[in-house]
């Protein structure tokens, strides 16, 4: 017989993670997990005791991969005089499937946070004593693309740092409500409903008696 692979505690801490955000807690065997790393489940007792313990290492609380991805990084080289409906498209394509990725593994810790020990019932992927936590360190890499466009003339907006939170959460409203709500009868396209918000962000969708049509 050949020599299996060998996988780092990290490859298993991996693999586990994706398998069990596909197939949840109860659909997900050592097999399943051993398959994807090319090894037999009993490799994975190395790492883990029992598949509890390695649902706990692979998706408690602040078990992500170091270090955290950080979507909005690429905005630090990006110069404010760049067009801000291509920078903030790509910023939106980054950040969706990072959020849909993260949403899935906060999904399945919350599922399954009162059977497995060690979990815990705050489904962040990411340590919340962190500071700045991940989350604002994103923000601030939008923030300040915000403050470079608005000084180097190419926005016009009273608070870069609420118009970085504005943006934001028209990104996690079109997730929340189509994967997590199901609100809409008819999937709506992300292309076509980022088109629409970088529409308004260029033009404006108020009309007053005095601005022409």
């Amino acid at each position: 017989m050949g020599r299996q692979a060998k996988v780092t505690r990290q490859d298993v801490l991996r693999a586990a993670r994706e398998a069990f955000v596909d197939g949840g807690y109860e659909g997900t065997t050592l097999a399943d997990i051993g398959a994807r790393l090319g090894v037999s489940p009993a490799a994975l007792f190395r790492h883990a005791p029992t598949k509890k313990a390695l649902f706990a290492a692979a998706m408690g609380a602040g078990a992500t991969e170091p270090p955290w991805p950080m979507p909005f990084e690429f905005l630090e080289s990006v110069p404010g005089d760049a067009d801000p409906r291509t920078v903030l498209r790509r910023a939106a394509r980054t950040l969706l499937p990072f959020l849909q990725t993260r949403l899935r593994e906060s999904i399945a810790r919350w599922l399954y946070s009162k059977r497995v020990a060690g979990v815990g019932t705050f489904p962040l992927p990411f340590d919340p004593a962190m500071r700045p936590t991940p989350p604002q360190r994103n923000l601030a890499y939008l923030e300040a693309y915000l403050r470079r466009a608005s000084r180097a003339g190419r926005i016009q907006v009273r608070d870069c740092r609420a118009a970085a939170v504005a943006f934001l959460a028209t990104i996690h409203s079109y997730l929340f409500l189509q994967e997590v709500m199901e609100a809409f009868e008819k999937p709506l396209p992300f292309d076509q409903y980022l088109s629409t918000v970088l529409g308004i962000w260029t033009q404006g969708a108020f009309r007053t008696k005095e601005t022409p049509r």
